[in-house]
């Protein structure tokens, strides 16, 4: 059953590839790959691919298995569980479920997404104030360049005037940056409050 299962996953990985083979076209169960792009979420379309790379060979892939296991296979992904763990990890939903299935699911999918969405917001904003941060650091190591070049007794009148300018800019700039993390950190405070909020409302384990 391993052996098998492990079969089928190069077949996978190569159709999704550098197409598949003529071996693969051949001897493929249909089936069970229905059942994987069914149980994966993916639409009875994906046949399409299929199609084509094994036309390439003279092979045509059984449709109709296929389909027998795809819907087999959208029987387990089609699961509120499911649902709130594609959401979660920031997944489409590519509209796989039956009518009966899909209010549930959708309900758990949205769940997860806004649990996701809601993390991203708080990651957006730590990446913000850490380019902030970095940006800083610079300009405070061009700042300790420029004074030690004003100071040097080879540095003339005029670049002197250019580089107290420079200082100054740079001055600006650091200024901008701090104002800019403040109102960062005020923000990020309220999108925590609301991931924290939102975690101890949401209807699924994560």
């Amino acid at each position: 059953m391993l052996r098998c299962a492990l079969s089928l996953s190069v077949l996978l990985a190569v159709a999704g590839c550098a197409g598949m083979s003529e071996e693969a076209c051949v001897v493929s169960d249909w089936r069970t790959i229905g059942f994987e792009d069914g149980a994966g979420g993916r639409p009875v379309s994906s046949i399409g691919t299929y199609r084509q790379q094994c036309a390439k060979h003279g092979v045509a892939p059984d449709l109709f298995e296929y389909r027998a296991g795809h819907e087999a296979g959208v029987e387990t992904f089609c699961r509120p569980s499911r649902g709130f763990d594609v959401g979660r990890r920031g997944g489409t939903y590519q509209g796989v479920c039956p009518i009966d299935l899909e209010s549930d699911f959708l309900t758990a999918y949205h769940s997860g997404k806004r649990l996701f969405d809601l993390e991203a917001s708080v990651r957006s904003i730590d990446a913000r104030i850490a380019s902030n941060l970095r940006a800083q650091e610079r300009i405070k190591q061009e700042l300790t360049q420029i004074g030690a070049t004003i100071a040097s007794d080879e540095t003339s009148a005029e670049q002197r005037v250019q580089l107290v300018a420079r200082a100054a800019e740079l001055g600006r700039r650091h200024g901008e940056l701090t104002s800019e993390n403040d109102v960062l950190e005020d923000e990020r405070v309220i999108a925590v409050l609301e991931l924290e909020d939102y975690r101890e409302t949401v209807a699924y384990g994560f």
